[in-house]
């Protein structure tokens, strides 16, 4: 499925950055006490577009919400010390840095959805955050789960992957809400524990051939060959290695599930079927208890990342 560059394949990364910039143009507008008629007489620009930018409004005479002839005149108008500040906020704003990222890779990891004929480098991208990304004690005890076969299906007809280490008590369920917060985590982790801010701040600062600023001009273009070139690259350096918590916590994750969904799966056809369960209540029970030895394992090493993580920051940043 073809994309077309208004129908990004980023639509959380370009909302957010198209709704930051009208909130911060429009507190700008208010704390210089201007009306969008006084900002447009300023440099004859339509009254009509500047109301647009500042209330977020994108149409077929600014889809990438601000005009690059209205850039520069904007930025004077309403007194910004640059285009980077006006359009990207303050480059030293780590809060407005890590929720582009937390987005951006949100959006990389459902790519897929986008494109088949790019399925194949989709797919190694992914693969390559995914793998990073299990180095989070919290997302690797619930990721085996994800693509597994065996869910349940609710009266409502929606599918839960069934996990014996769900933190729920619901027949063992993680919802998709459950799921995507998870990921989240996992993915705000990984920023305050790498902080690649600079690598955003060369993002922002880039210029076009005339030496102006990019801007959000082919806004999906320039996050297409930032994901390639900046992204990516950042990741594989920060894969985890052997000592990974999160990856030990992984493995004995998928291994557990392999046998769990297995025996599950037999036991609910066969009742369903009207025949007795597969395993025997002894069996059962040591079942039973190897996934409650496991849960205690995990509880473990999930609270002593937690404190690593923060001797981690600590020492690299100097924070908490």
């Amino acid at each position: 499925m073809a994309v077309s560059e208004t129908e990004t394949k980023y639509p959380l990364t370009t909302k957010f950055i198209y709704s930051s910039c009208a909130k911060r143009l429009k507190e700008r507008k208010l704390t210089l006490r201007l009306t969008d008629s006084e900002i447009a007489a300023e440099d004859n620009l339509d009254r009509k577009v500047v109301n647009r930018i500042l209330n977020n409004t994108k149409t077929r005479n600014n889809p990438y919400l601000i005009p690059p002839a209205y850039v520069r005149p904007l930025m004077e108008t309403l007194e910004y010390a640059s285009e980077v500040e006006m359009l990207w906020s303050d480059i030293n704003d780590e809060g407005f840095i890590e929720m582009l990222f937390r987005h951006l890779v949100d959006d990389v990891l459902d790519e897929w959805k986008w494109n088949e004929a790019e399925c194949s480098n989709n797919k190694e991208k992914v693969d390559i955050i995914q793998k990073v990304l299990l180095d989070s004690v919290a997302y690797a005890k619930v990721y085996p789960i994800v693509d597994s076969s065996f869910e349940y299906e609710s009266p409502e007809g929606i599918l839960y992957p069934i996990s014996p280490y769900a933190d729920v008590t619901d027949s063992k369920q993680v919802s998709p809400p459950e799921r995507k917060r998870i990921r989240g985590d996992a993915i705000q982790r990984l920023f305050q524990n790498t902080r690649p801010i600079e690598m955003f701040r060369v993002f922002f600062e880039e210029t076009n051939k005339r030496g102006e600023n990019r801007g959000f001009s082919r806004l999906g273009k320039r996050l297409d060959d930032f994901v390639s070139h900046s992204l990516i690259p950042f990741m594989r350096d920060n894969m985890p290695d052997e000592k990974s918590l999160g990856l030990r916590v992984y493995a004995m994750v998928e291994a557990d599930m392999s046998q769990y969904v297995e025996i599950e799966l037999v036991n609910i056809q066969r009742v369903a079927a009207g025949f007795g369960k597969y395993t025997t209540p002894e069996h059962d029970e040591i079942l039973k208890s190897l996934i409650v030895a496991g849960r205690d394992y995990i509880e473990q090493i999930e609270g002593l990342q937690v404190r690593l993580d923060v001797l981690l920051r600590k020492e690299k940043f100097g924070y908490i």
